[in-house]
């Protein structure tokens, strides 16, 4: 069994940091075999690539703390739904595990329209009536807010499994790619992700192999400012540092590089 968590949680740890790629089939999974722990944390994975962008979205302009909360609210509001009645809300509609490209699409339209019902309070930018809960436990990682949308994931075309083929240069991809890793650095997604599993009861084995994996990748994390290695409160400086000049982009390459390459070192 250590094996194979510490196996599953290394391509756990990859697989929600990239935020693309959302696998319809581990949602039908998750939720059909939502005892097996392995299953429950891919599920929990998939939902966050669905509402993170989500909340992304219906948070531009606040502070990232207001994201990491409304990303956790909202993949707890969902999980409650389905899990409420998942013969009605899943299994009637998809009664054999979707893997053709039609079923898998129409799965992930299904749990994305539904996730972005349940956004806590008004995506209209007015004034909050519903704010998602504080969290507790949680490091807050960031206060400040980037001007310019420069996390505005709407501009991150990569993330939705429905747009079209895209053409970007490679360093487009790397910057992107890398913005979409900082972004989560952030919002403090394995914090979030590690309140998720815990709530829902995962076994205790991945949660605790979760943690003390993801210290490791911080740990070895080779990004460095003049010559230190930097967590994610030195790099929020840094960036508002490089924002005043035209060569901050490199950052985000830089975090690309860093996250391709701890997956090629330390990857299941």
């Amino acid at each position: 069994m250590d094996a194979r968590v510490s196996r599953f949680v290394r391509s756990l740890y990859f697989d929600v940091h990239t935020i693309e790629s959302v696998k319809p089939l581990e949602i039908w999974n998750g939720f059909r075999e939502f005892d097996d722990p392995f299953e429950k944390s891919g599920l929990i994975k998939n939902l966050y690539k669905i509402a993170i962008p989500l909340a992304n979205e219906h948070c531009v302009g606040r502070p990232f703390e207001w994201h990491s909360q409304c990303a956790k609210a909202t993949v707890s509001a969902v999980l409650a739904f389905f899990r409420e009645n998942p013969d009605a809300r899943i299994f009637s509609r998809f009664p054999y595990p979707p893997t053709g490209d039609a079923d898998e699409k129409e799965l992930y339209r299904v749990v994305k329209a539904k996730t972005r019902a349940l956004l806590p309070g008004p995506a209209d930018g007015a004034k909050r009536t519903n704010a998602p809960p504080r969290l507790t436990k949680t490091e807050r990682l960031s206060e400040g807010v980037f001007p310019d949308g420069l996390f505005d994931f709407r501009e991150m075309r990569i993330v939705d499994n429905e747009m079209p083929y895209i053409i970007f240069t490679d360093k487009e991809f790397r910057v992107i790619r890398g913005l979409a890793i900082v972004y989560l650095w952030l919002i403090d997604l394995d914090a979030i992700f590690l309140e998720t599993l815990s709530e829902n009861e995962v076994l205790p084995a991945i949660v605790g192999e979760y943690r003390q994996f993801a210290r490791k990748v911080r740990k070895e994390n080779p990004l460095t400012i003049q010559g230190k290695k930097t967590d994610a409160r030195a790099l929020l400086v840094h960036i508002h540092e490089k924002l005043k000049y035209e060569n901050y982009l490199d950052v985000f390459e830089t975090a690309h590089r860093w996250f391709e390459q701890a997956r090629e070192r330390l990857g299941a």
